[in-house]
């Protein structure tokens, strides 16, 4: 694999960095060495911001593990070439559990890890959602800041043993978190007269609050069975009643930690509806919590809008998104008495049997695939359904107040953040 001016990525190779990626050595695991390389960076006498990057390990097949990390620790810092960026992120997907929950690494080391994936994954959403151009070292230095206070606030060891929890039962719920604490922060940043709060420590305590919000609240989502949260199709109405039981598992897994009175509100109720079809508690207007409001509007616009495609779910953009969330639904009668039957199921009817067969066993085997398949057809209609219009779901001045703020980009560049870079 070729590099510009004909330098092979495996040898030395004499760059000014900006092709190169640093990382804290002892997050690698020896065995996933084969998917990246690693380089230390040499400063060149007299070339002042040029730099030889020389390649380490390069047949890690007579290593012994054991060497291999105590080798790793040798270094503070080491560089990925960014062509070898893919083989590292697929290493971080299947490892940062590990690595977040992982007592042998300094926990400002684990908290940096983690911040620099927020980064990365804002920064992608910023230019690929919203065409905003690159943030700048302001901006990270105000996301550094807002994550090391969201962090250190809830105590680091059980922010980082939470989060490594979820990613690894479901590393895109993690990820979805990450965006809808990022999405809650710029809103309360933005709009501080709608919280009652005043003077710049208030706002910066209430910013680093929702912030810790929308990334703990699908923490009980790895409670669920794994079958049920990495399904690859639409969930059947047993599998959807048995997602919802995640909001209250959330409270449960956060209890210990003292979370203020309306951040865990927040958690518990951040699926109940303006029209009070929603769940835990079929909570509606003003009965539901103001961040519960926020958080449900943030939860969802990332779901339509920010999440990866799936085989069951067509992409849309922020604008379609919003359209959808903000359109009354011209079916709305029929979609309630839907999502009423998921969340009081009659018992199944008794049937004798399909028509010409004895067999009772295959009688009732052919029955109840009948019966799943028209099931899974009135799971994709309530779903077509629901794309049609969501405005009863969310407080209609509180969602226009969202739709404003994505409307002005400097909200997205967090500069305006009170927190020191």
């Amino acid at each position: 694999m070729a590099m510009d001016g004909g330098i092979d990525i495996g040898d030395e190779l004499v760059d000014d960095g900006t092709n190169f990626i640093g990382i804290v050595p002892t997050f690698i695991t020896p065995n996933y060495l084969t998917l990246f390389r690693l380089y230390e960076k040499i400063e060149l006498a007299g070339e002042k911001g040029v730099y030889r990057f020389r390649c380490l390990f390069k047949d890690t097949t007579s290593i012994p593990d054991t060497t291999l990390v105590r080798m790793l620790s040798a270094w503070d810092c080491l560089y990925i070439h960014k062509q070898d960026m893919g083989g590292y992120d697929r290493y971080l997907k299947e490892n940062l559990h590990i690595i977040l929950a992982s007592e042998g690494i300094e926990i400002d080391k684990r908290a940096m890890l983690f911040t620099e994936i927020c980064f990365e994954m804002i920064q992608g959403v910023m230019k690929n959602n919203f065409g905003l151009p690159k943030p700048g070292a302001e901006t990270y230095g105000k996301l550094k800041a807002l994550m090391s206070e969201a962090i250190g606030g809830v105590s680091e060891l059980n922010f980082l043993k939470g989060l490594a929890t979820l990613i690894g039962h479901d590393y895109e719920s993690c990820t979805h978190s990450i965006r809808v604490g990022w999405l809650m922060a710029i809103f309360v940043n933005a709009n501080p007269d709608l919280f009652g709060v005043s003077g710049k420590s208030g706002l910066e305590k209430l910013v680093v609050e929702v912030a810790v919000m929308g990334f703990l609240h699908d923490i009980g989502k790895s409670k669920i069975p794994s079958h049920i949260i990495n399904k690859k199709g639409r969930l059947s109405n047993t599998e959807y009643v048995a997602i919802q039981a995640h909001t209250a598992y959330s409270v449960g897994l956060l209890f210990d930690l003292n979370l203020p009175k309306h951040v865990m509100e927040g958690i518990l109720y951040h699926h109940e509806n303006e029209d009070g079809s929603g769940y835990p508690c079929g909570l509606k207007g003003k009965e539901i919590p103001l961040f519960a409001k926020l958080c449900h509007i943030a939860d969802v616009f990332d779901a339509l809008a920010l999440s990866s495609e799936l085989p069951y779910k067509t992409a849309k953009t922020p604008y379609q998104s919003l359209v959808i969330m903000a359109g009354k639904n011209p079916n709305l009668d029929v979609l309630q008495q839907m999502e009423k039957e998921v969340s009081e199921p009659s018992d199944t009817p008794v049937v004798h049997g399909a028509e010409n067969e004895e067999n009772s066993d295959i009688k009732r085997l052919e029955y109840e695939l009948r019966m799943n398949r028209e099931a899974q057809k009135r799971v994709e209609v309530r779903m077509r359904l629901r794309d049609k219009g969501m405005a009863h779901c969310f407080d209609t001045e509180l969602l226009k107040r969202f739709v404003m703020t994505l409307n002005r980009s400097r909200s997205f560049e967090l500069s305006t953040l009170f927190f020191k870079n």
